[in-house]
């Protein structure tokens, strides 16, 4: 198994992902059956990165070399040397990485991660690249502080990227666990920055408490914000588009869709069921 999956690895990563192509590996070496290879390490962008392939995030890393690849050329592209950058959910760290190399040594990445085997991963990750400008926070951020139920899957578990908050009864999901919320607009109040280039936001339906929680750093920093919308999820955080689109009105951003190669200006009556916003501040 650890031959064949090398050796579709080495295809993956030179041939990227064609039309089609990825419908076609999911057929050959679908990531439940890739469980046996357990954690692995691989070296992308310039990092090592521990990984689990029967995780769909690790599948994508290990075989194709990347993840969300849109998203990180915007990060790329707006996160400065020295700059401070907050990776809410941060999960095991794919994105987190990539914020610590660009900032380097004189910048900060705070990497907000509530669940608690998610974390470890996300600590050995920064460990193992010696990335001391990132700080691990143990909380989930949100509008207000105290403890809340969370759905907390292990970090071996295909449904790992799927943690988040629960506010009441959600179908087919129990709280596992509970976890201390803070808000970002305390947090950095405490912490000594004087910046905040990038706010990176993926909570499974949250997203909106998030932005409540940070409106005041947003107002004061005016940072590039990346969040993710999904119809299916969005009502777990009561965030809707309308609340969205108006409060980035009145702190003066403009909204685009990330989609395959580009970003999409969202107009007044557009709004996309599911995917990556980028919002980015005007004049």
């Amino acid at each position: 198994m650890s031959k064949a999956f090398e050796l579709l690895s080495w295809i993956c990563t030179r041939t990227g992902k064609a039309p089609g192509f990825e419908r076609i590996m999911r057929r050959l070496l679908p990531p439940e059956r890739c469980a046996s290879l357990g954690e692995i390490c691989v070296i992308r962008d310039g990092m090592a990165f521990l990984t689990r392939p029967e995780v769909p995030l690790g599948w994508h890393v290990a075989l194709f070399g990347t993840y969300e690849p849109e998203l990180r050329d915007i990060v790329r592209a707006i996160l400065p040397t020295g700059g401070v950058a907050v990776d809410v959910g941060a999960n095991v760290g794919w994105h987190t990485l990539l914020m610590a190399q660009l900032v380097g040594a004189q910048g900060r990445v705070f990497a907000a991660e509530p669940n608690p085997s998610v974390r470890q991963s996300l600590t050995e990750n920064l460990r193992i690249n010696r990335f001391q400008q990132a700080e691990v926070i143990p909380f989930a951020l949100a509008n207000a502080e105290g403890a809340v139920d969370f759905y907390g899957p292990a970090a071996d578990d295909p449904r790992s990227g799927d943690g988040h908050l629960v506010a009441g009864t959600w179908p087919g999901e129990a709280s596992t666990m509970s976890v201390q919320t803070r808000r970002l607009d305390s947090m950095l109040a405490v912490s000594g920055i004087r910046r905040l280039d990038l706010m990176k936001i993926d909570v499974e339906g949250f997203e909106w408490p998030v932005l409540q929680g940070a409106e005041q750093s947003i107002a004061a920093y005016r940072p590039h914000v990346i969040f993710e919308f999904d119809k299916e999820y969005a009502p777990r955080g009561a965030g809707t588009p309308g609340q969205l689109r108006d409060f980035f009105s009145r702190h003066r951003y403009d909204l685009f869709a990330i989609r395959c190669g580009r970003a999409e200006k969202l107009g007044p009556d557009r709004w996309p069921d599911c995917a990556d916003i980028w919002a980015v501040p005007a004049g």
